[in-house]
Protein backbone atom coordinates (compact mmCIF):
# COMPACT_ATOMS: atom_id res chain seq x y z
CA UNK A 1 0.00 0.00 0.00
CA UNK A 2 1.24 3.24 -0.80
CA UNK A 3 0.30 6.84 0.01
CA UNK A 4 0.74 10.23 -1.54
CA UNK A 5 1.00 12.93 0.48
CA UNK A 6 1.36 17.05 -0.65
CA UNK A 7 0.61 18.86 2.52
CA UNK A 8 0.76 18.74 6.02
CA UNK A 9 1.68 14.50 6.37
CA UNK A 10 5.37 15.09 4.11
CA UNK A 11 8.30 14.39 6.52
CA UNK A 12 8.50 18.00 6.14
CA UNK A 13 6.12 19.17 8.58
CA UNK A 14 5.77 18.31 12.58
CA UNK A 15 2.85 17.95 14.21
CA UNK A 16 1.42 15.52 15.57
CA UNK A 17 -0.07 13.13 13.43
CA UNK A 18 3.35 12.95 11.22
CA UNK A 19 4.81 11.85 14.53
CA UNK A 20 2.30 9.47 15.07
CA UNK A 21 3.07 7.85 11.52
CA UNK A 22 6.84 8.33 10.82
CA UNK A 23 7.61 4.49 11.73
CA UNK A 24 4.45 2.88 9.46
CA UNK A 25 5.71 4.56 6.67
CA UNK A 26 8.92 4.28 4.56
CA UNK A 27 10.79 7.24 3.08
CA UNK A 28 8.93 9.47 1.32
CA UNK A 29 10.08 9.87 -2.49
CA UNK A 30 9.54 12.81 -4.35
CA UNK A 31 6.37 12.53 -6.96
CA UNK A 32 3.70 14.29 -8.50
CA UNK A 33 0.30 13.92 -9.38
CA UNK A 34 -1.80 15.05 -11.59
CA UNK A 35 -4.55 18.23 -10.78
CA UNK A 36 -5.01 21.68 -9.63
CA UNK A 37 -3.57 22.60 -5.63
CA UNK A 38 -4.80 25.03 -3.32
CA UNK A 39 -4.60 26.59 -0.33
CA UNK A 40 -6.84 27.18 3.04
CA UNK A 41 -6.82 28.91 5.98
CA UNK A 42 -7.45 27.92 9.20
CA UNK A 43 -7.62 29.35 13.03
CA UNK A 44 -4.59 26.61 13.09
CA UNK A 45 -2.86 27.46 10.08
CA UNK A 46 -2.53 26.65 6.51
CA UNK A 47 -3.54 23.02 4.61
CA UNK A 48 -3.74 22.20 1.10
CA UNK A 49 -6.51 20.86 -1.32
CA UNK A 50 -6.13 18.59 -4.63
CA UNK A 51 -8.35 18.72 -6.87
CA UNK A 52 -7.92 16.14 -9.19
CA UNK A 53 -9.74 17.84 -11.89
CA UNK A 54 -7.60 20.79 -12.44
CA UNK A 55 -4.88 20.74 -14.31
CA UNK A 56 -1.14 20.97 -13.58
CA UNK A 57 1.08 19.58 -11.37
CA UNK A 58 0.86 19.06 -7.11
CA UNK A 59 3.99 18.17 -5.57
CA UNK A 60 4.65 16.13 -2.66
CA UNK A 61 5.72 12.45 -1.48
CA UNK A 62 5.06 8.84 -2.14
CA UNK A 63 5.53 6.60 1.19
CA UNK A 64 5.04 2.57 1.33
CA UNK A 65 2.92 1.70 4.25
CA UNK A 66 5.39 -0.79 6.30
CA UNK A 67 5.30 -3.80 8.99
CA UNK A 68 3.94 -0.96 11.56
CA UNK A 69 1.30 0.23 9.07
CA UNK A 70 -1.89 -0.72 10.54
CA UNK A 71 -5.78 -0.49 10.72
CA UNK A 72 -5.27 2.48 13.54
CA UNK A 73 -2.53 4.19 11.47
CA UNK A 74 -5.11 4.59 8.73
CA UNK A 75 -8.32 5.42 10.69
CA UNK A 76 -5.70 8.20 12.38
CA UNK A 77 -4.86 9.52 8.83
CA UNK A 78 -8.70 9.19 7.83
CA UNK A 79 -9.20 11.19 11.11
CA UNK A 80 -7.00 13.90 10.06
CA UNK A 81 -8.18 14.41 6.73
CA UNK A 82 -12.05 14.43 8.21
CA UNK A 83 -12.50 11.61 5.61
CA UNK A 84 -15.43 9.50 7.00
CA UNK A 85 -15.67 6.30 4.63
CA UNK A 86 -18.88 5.49 5.35
CA UNK A 87 -20.22 9.46 4.81
CA UNK A 88 -18.18 10.46 1.99
CA UNK A 89 -20.60 13.24 1.40
CA UNK A 90 -20.07 14.51 4.50
CA UNK A 91 -16.11 14.16 4.77
CA UNK A 92 -13.89 17.59 3.86
CA UNK A 93 -11.25 14.49 1.81
CA UNK A 94 -12.14 11.53 -0.33
CA UNK A 95 -9.04 8.84 0.18
CA UNK A 96 -8.65 7.79 -3.25
CA UNK A 97 -6.34 5.53 -5.19
CA UNK A 98 -4.20 7.74 -8.06
CA UNK A 99 -1.47 7.21 -10.35
CA UNK A 100 1.82 9.04 -8.89
CA UNK A 101 4.71 10.20 -11.01
CA UNK A 102 7.80 9.40 -9.06
CA UNK A 103 11.13 12.13 -9.33
CA UNK A 104 13.43 9.24 -10.47
CA UNK A 105 11.03 7.58 -13.21
CA UNK A 106 7.86 5.08 -12.58
CA UNK A 107 4.27 5.39 -12.06
CA UNK A 108 2.20 3.99 -9.47
CA UNK A 109 -1.35 3.28 -7.56
CA UNK A 110 -0.95 5.61 -4.20
CA UNK A 111 -3.78 6.34 -1.82
CA UNK A 112 -4.56 10.05 -1.85
CA UNK A 113 -6.46 12.50 0.17
CA UNK A 114 -8.84 14.92 -2.54
CA UNK A 115 -10.60 17.84 -2.03
CA UNK A 116 -14.22 16.81 -1.58
CA UNK A 117 -15.57 20.45 -1.01
CA UNK A 118 -16.27 23.51 -3.91
CA UNK A 119 -13.28 25.61 -4.56
CA UNK A 120 -15.02 29.17 -3.49
CA UNK A 121 -12.50 32.16 -3.65
CA UNK A 122 -12.03 31.35 -0.09
CA UNK A 123 -9.34 29.23 -1.10
CA UNK A 124 -5.84 30.24 -2.16
CA UNK A 125 -4.46 28.97 -5.78
CA UNK A 126 -1.38 27.49 -5.71
CA UNK A 127 0.13 27.28 -9.19
CA UNK A 128 3.41 25.83 -8.69
CA UNK A 129 1.58 22.80 -6.96
CA UNK A 130 3.90 22.54 -3.91
CA UNK A 131 2.50 23.24 -0.86
CA UNK A 132 5.84 23.76 1.22
CA UNK A 133 7.18 26.31 -1.12
CA UNK A 134 3.59 28.37 -1.05
CA UNK A 135 4.49 28.40 3.05
CA UNK A 136 7.83 29.58 2.28
CA UNK A 137 6.68 31.87 0.25
CA UNK A 138 3.62 33.57 1.51
CA UNK A 139 5.22 33.40 4.93
CA UNK A 140 2.45 31.59 6.49
CA UNK A 141 2.68 28.29 8.68
CA UNK A 142 1.19 25.05 8.26
CA UNK A 143 -1.87 23.44 10.50
CA UNK A 144 -0.51 22.40 13.36
CA UNK A 145 -3.24 19.93 15.19
CA UNK A 146 -6.59 19.04 12.96
CA UNK A 147 -6.83 16.05 15.38
CA UNK A 148 -10.17 17.22 16.61
CA UNK A 149 -11.97 14.04 14.87
CA UNK A 150 -8.97 11.43 15.37
CA UNK A 151 -9.63 8.49 17.18
CA UNK A 152 -9.20 8.87 21.03
CA UNK A 153 -5.82 6.85 21.25
CA UNK A 154 -4.09 9.50 18.96
CA UNK A 155 -5.59 12.85 20.79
Amino acid sequence: MHFFFYGTLTHQHANPVTAAIRDALGPGRRAWVRGGLHAVESADGWYPALDPAARGRVMGYCYAAGARFDAATLALLDAYENYVPQRPRASEYLRRRVPVRLARGGVLLAHAYLWNRPLTGALRPVPHGDFARFLAEAGVPALSSGLAGAPARWA
